[in-house]
């Protein structure tokens, strides 16, 4: 089914908060369901949260294979980057409502070869890698145009740009 946003009021949370929810109608039949605007912006929050910690596995495993080479300063930055950011979203999911269930653990991330995927070749791995930042760029974007005006929105945006910024850089070292 496809999710869309159901404005429905406004809830008992934070000022200025409005209650919203992206959810499937055939979840409930004859019901309207509403989402807390807050348990909106979590579940937003533990999706980023969660492809950022996929993205510092694959980026290390990048910059383990990087030795030497150029490229290996911009990885290591953008390391760095995704374990400031991963820090900052749980921050910002746990003073919503405490720890989701849904956030997964480290450990859990440590799934996949980004290097093996690109036959070993350093060069497509950071190519691999950038795709697969675009894409949580992208991810990240579109969740913002469903949560505007809450205080998240703009850990978000600076996350959506930074990470393009750094990414555009992978690619040009």
């Amino acid at each position: 089914c496809a999710r869309r946003p159901i404005p429905v009021g406004h809830a008992g949370g934070r000022p200025g908060r409005r209650t919203m929810g992206a959810v499937c109608e055939s979840d409930f039949p004859g019901r309207e369901v509403a989402v807390t605007d807050e348990q909106a912006v979590d579940g937003h929050l533990v999706e980023v949260l969660n492809q950022v910690l996929d993205a510092v596995y694959q980026a290390t495993q990048a910059r383990w294979s990087a030795t030497g080479s150029p490229v290996q300063v911009e990885l290591q930055e953008l390391v760095s980057f995704l374990i400031d950011q991963s820090g900052r979203l749980m921050v910002a999911e746990e003073a919503i409502d405490g720890r989701s269930s849904r956030v997964s653990s480290p450990s859990s991330h440590q799934k996949g070869n980004l290097v093996g995927d690109a036959d070993g070749d350093l060069a497509a791995a950071v190519a691999l890698l950038v795709q697969r930042l675009d894409g949580i760029v992208l991810d990240v974007r579109e969740r913002v145009g469903s949560i505007r005006d809450v205080d998240e929105t703009r850990l978000l945006i600076d996350l959506a740009d930074q990470l393009e910024a750094r990414a555009r850089r992978l690619l040009s070292s």
